[in-house]
């Protein structure tokens, strides 16, 4: 019975010196993480997945893998219709090295572009934004 007193006695002090401790609040947020500058991208039938929707403006190294059973190519086009391509047989990977202005860039697959059978028009498409600031959005 002692025990079973002194164990009580000592879980109310230890809850009372708990809610008698002065709360401590930040006074400043830490810095954001740098925005990436590489991105991995997944190609399969139909979809181009992308591991970052958000990156850095400047140099990016994209990282691409066709994990399909088709031929592929990633195409980035920028608002002024600039574009970058690398072109992938099943199983494949490559890289490309892309100065992105900030904005939004489409990457897609351009195969068959222009007809019913667009690579593109099946869903093999994703947009990318590059951001000269450093919060994620």
């Amino acid at each position: 019975m002692r025990i079973a007193g002194a164990l009580i006695c000592i879980s109310l002090v230890a809850a009372a010196s708990a809610v008698a401790a002065p709360r401590l609040h930040r006074t400043k947020l830490p810095a954001p993480p740098p925005l990436p500058t590489s991105l991995a991208v997944d190609e399969g039938e139909w979809v181009v997945r992308p591991s970052k929707t958000v990156v850095a403006a400047g140099e990016v190294s994209i990282r691409v893998y066709n994990r399909g059973m088709d031929d592929h190519d990633l195409t980035l086009v920028d608002a002024t219709g600039a574009t970058q391509q690398i072109f992938l047989a099943p199983g494949e990977q490559g890289s490309i090295r892309a100065t992105l202005t900030p904005g939004v860039w489409k990457l897609y697959c351009s195969l068959f572009e222009g007809t019913p059978s667009s690579h593109e028009v099946l869903g093999m498409v994703a947009l990318v934004r590059a951001k000269t600031d450093r919060t994620v959005r």
